[in-house]
């Protein structure tokens, strides 16, 4: 007799805002609620936080980022157009 095993489903968590908006910029969001809005895994952001490569809080030694940390490790991988680079090296 065989079993099959489901995997449960993701649930996502309606009560958490997002980063641009003014309750997002002061929430704390767990690696699970993060990797939604960057794009690492959970795993990747925790061992990023842990080498100190990118902006998070240790609040409780529990990894957690703001608003204001997302924002900015979107920022952080943001490729700009040649055309804005070459402008700023020649002036």
């Amino acid at each position: 007799m065989a079993t099959s095993t489901t995997l449960p489903e993701k649930t996502v968590d309606l009560a958490v805002p997002y980063p641009g908006t003014p309750e997002g910029e002061v929430f704390h969001y767990t690696p699970e609620q993060a990797e939604r809005f960057l794009p690492w895994s959970a795993r990747k952001l925790r061992r990023l936080a842990y080498a100190r490569e990118i902006p998070y809080n240790d609040g409780a030694n529990r990894v957690t980022f703001t608003g204001r940390d997302i924002r900015e490790i979107s920022d952080m991988t943001a490729v700009r157009p040649l055309a804005e680079t070459t402008q700023r090296r020649s002036s």
